[in-house]
């Protein structure tokens, strides 16, 4: 009753494998989010930037590190320290509940599959059997996974392309 929309949250992260959809979602979201801000504050080419030298440039800005290091400061160290403190009120809002549909929405179309099947490598290398908190799938549901897995990829392999 004190928490209602971290309650609809969770009551479906913690069915079955959700919560691991949920970040494997969420993870593409955070590297969407860092290229897009390196991408928006990297100097244009040619600019001079306040009289530094250039190898001051070339460390900080050319590579994007000035980039990364706001970016964890600013985008993320304070909500984690945040979330780590509060959880249950941290989530408790709309932003918080339209990230997580949005995160299980990402996963659900299939663009990150290609990561289940590093995993199966993984496992198949390691000799360790993957545990799943769902029943087995039907043959339906099989073809489903195994076609967005495909899908998946062949868009990986055409942007290597």
């Amino acid at each position: 009753d004190s928490h209602p929309i971290t309650y609809s949250s969770t009551k479906v992260a913690f069915n079955g494998d959700n919560l691991d959809r949920y970040l494997l979602g969420r993870q593409f979201m955070v590297c969407l989010v860092v290229f897009i801000v390196n991408m928006s504050g990297g100097p244009i080419g040619g600019a001079e930037l306040w009289g530094y030298p250039d190898w001051v440039k070339n460390v900080f800005f050319t590579t994007g590190f000035a980039m990364i290091l706001f970016t964890c400061q600013v985008g993320q160290l304070a909500s984690q320290v945040n979330g780590s403190l509060n959880m249950l009120d941290y989530i408790n809002n709309y932003g918080c509940l339209i990230t997580f549909w949005t995160a299980m929405l990402l996963e659900f179309s299939g663009l990150l599959h290609s990561s289940y099947l590093v995993q199966y490598l993984v496992s198949a290398i390691s000799g360790k059997k993957i545990e799943s908190n769902e029943p087995p799938r039907t043959a339906l549901q099989g073809l489903w996974y195994w076609f967005r897995c495909l899908y998946s990829l062949a868009i990986l392999v055409f942007c290597f392309a």
